[in-house]
């Protein structure tokens, strides 16, 4: 039986004609960008302007964020009496980059530093007994965490008991019992009085570097030295691009196209993007994956040195080790994603709500990946789990209304240990509780609405052709980057005309091309993996076809045009 894939839902977006149409004319706007701003809650003149323009006077200051100030107090007369310190990271993008944060601004200020990031594959996530022991064999006596530590109680108590004053910074939500250390710096505290929770890790590290610099008097130039680091680390982790993390994101943005770091420039070159203005989708897509692959094909370390480095030629080498390991990456990832569709035919788990998958040669440093791509391709929360003998190490991503933390909680009874957030998450297992979780999670989605397990593409605004300006697409740059919680938006015009000859483009003919017609207006299409779709597209035939799509532009001869990009279409015929 083959693979039968969802079929997308377009859920109309529903009218506020009136408010949109009032914010418009007080705002000056096209009444197409109000309605995304007035969608994303941007009710007032006020509100529209500072998300167009994110700006640093509206970032928080850190000094609010839960025991920040006690931890702060502990680095600085560690600093004084040159008690050396350590840096416990984790191995993925966003704590790589808080930990480059972290011991940047440590060296700065005159601290006694080193780091140290577990192995992904012979450690775990989290703060290991391994990396504890090196703590305590090393003499540190201050280890601060970054992006980990909330839920490490064990092991965090072994370095208590070692004499360590451990100050957790992390992003993760905490257990019910807070982790035995000096200091527990994380704005999803229940007691935290910080106005924005949903910082990534290394936003947190950001702040602290942020309170330690100030609390010097130190030249404001050294935070914004960190920008590209923290900007990468956000766009990087799933984390909503909303409030402080936009502003982040946006300040981090700029920050990379102007970045004097030797890592950050060699890196540009493998990925053959030096000679561009950077994109977020460049950041997600080109830049972050490569930082990625280090901890996920090998150890964690080689990215850090090479956003540590300030030699040329040492960044130079680094980069081109990580550009080899995204190729083996690249390769275990078609592997296992092919093996883990065919679990789903081979099993029919085509009713599941939620897609529970293991086998025992999988790398759990990949899993995380395949299972994002099986969430966008079948529209269910998916958990990959990677078997060793007696345990499994699973990887979990979700669907936009699946809060995969709280189902994670609600089944934690087959579980050893789990964490993350809604979006994204880890587990462990062991191998003969895989058949009662996977039932028993798939019991949870069963209460939840159907809506969620449907593919939906929620389109925010109906669009005349004529609308759709350059104007418009130069405004939607400013919505960037987007992301959970501020969605790309996607447009939907019908009663369209097909105009031209429609063709088959790409490698494999995969993509549909065509022009459509409204009225004097044509625009051109391109409708990715939809070629079969040519047979359905009747030529001069007004009214023929409706379609969704987001907007993006192309430079033909050195001018720019506007291109629709077709996520789904529907004819008379279909």
């Amino acid at each position: 039986m083959p693979l039968i894939l969802p079929q997308n839902n377009w859920q109309l977006p529903v009218s506020e004609s009136t408010a949109i149409t009032e914010l418009a004319c007080a705002t000056g706007l096209p009444i197409l960008i109000a309605t995304l701003l007035y969608n994303r809650g941007c009710k007032t003149p006020a509100d529209c302007e500072a998300f167009l323009n994110p700006s640093p006077a509206r970032l928080h200051r850190p000094d609010t964020l839960p025991d920040i100030n006690l931890a702060t107090e502990r680095i600085l007369d560690a600093v004084k009496n040159k008690e050396p310190i350590l840096v416990y990271g984790d191995y993925d993008v966003d704590g790589i980059c808080g930990t480059a944060i972290l011991v940047t601004t440590l060296k700065q200020i005159g601290a006694l530093v080193n780091y140290y990031l577990p192995h992904r594959h012979t450690e775990g996530y989290g703060v290991s007994r391994a990396g504890v022991e090196f703590a305590i064999k090393n003499h540190f006596r201050v280890m601060i965490t970054n992006d980990c530590g909330s839920t490490d109680i064990e092991n965090l108590s072994h370095a208590y008991r070692a004499g360590i004053d451990v100050i957790v910074t992390d992003h993760h939500e905490p257990g019910k019992l807070h982790p035995p250390a000096l200091a527990f710096v994380n704005p999803k505290r229940s007691d935290s009085n910080y106005p924005f929770r949903e910082l990534a890790g290394a936003g947190v590290a950001f702040k602290l570097a942020w309170q330690l610099l100030a609390s010097l008097n130190r030249a404001k130039e050294e935070l914004i030295a960190l920008l590209d680091l923290v900007g990468l680390a956000t766009i990087a982790d799933i984390v909503p691009l909303i409030g402080e993390n936009r502003i982040l994101a946006r300040l981090g943005i700029s920050a990379l196209n102007k970045s004097e770091r030797p890592g950050f420039r060699m890196l540009l070159e493998v990925s053959r993007l030096h000679s561009k203005k950077l994109s977020p989708r460049d950041i997600a897509f080109a830049l972050a994956p490569r930082i990625n692959a280090a901890g996920r094909v090998s150890h964690a370390r080689t990215a850090l040195e090479l956003l540590l480095t300030n030699d040329e030629n040492t960044a130079r080498s680094l980069a081109q080790q990580l550009e080899q390991l995204n190729r083996i990456r690249q390769q275990q990832e078609d592997i296992i994603l092919n093996e883990a569709r065919r679990l789903i035919e081979t099993h029919a788990k085509y009713d599941k709500r939620v897609l529970v998958l293991a086998q025992p040669h999988w790398n759990e440093g990949i899993i995380g990946i395949v299972a994002s791509k099986l969430v966008d391709e079948f529209w269910r929360p998916c958990i990959l789990i990677s078997l060793l003998p007696d345990i499994g190490k699973g990887s979990a991503r979700s669907v936009s209304g699946f809060n995969l933390y709280e189902a994670l909680k609600n089944t934690s009874e087959h579980l050893i240990n789990f964490g993350g957030h809604r979006y994204a998450a880890g587990v462990k297992i062991k191998p003969d509780k895989i058949p009662l979780f996977e039932h028993s999670i798939n019991e949870y989605a069963a209460s939840l609405p159907d809506s969620i397990f449907q593919p939906t593409l929620k389109i925010e605004a109906l669009a005349d052709l004529n609308e759709i300006t350059l104007q418009i697409v130069n405004y939607l740059s400013k919505l960037q980057p987007f992301g959970p919680d501020n969605p790309e938006p996607i447009f939907a015009s019908t009663g369209l005309e097909v105009v031209g000859y429609p063709r088959r483009i790409g490698k494999n003919k995969d993509h549909l091309k065509f022009k459509v017609r409204a009225g004097n207006v044509v625009l051109p299409a391109i409708a990715w993996e939809r070629s079969c779709d040519i047979i359905n597209l009747q030529i001069g035939q007004p009214g023929h076809l409706d379609i969704c799509y987001t907007l993006t532009s192309d430079n033909f001869n050195g001018t720019k045009q506007i291109r629709l990009n077709v996520l789904d279409l529907k004819t008379n015929l279909t």
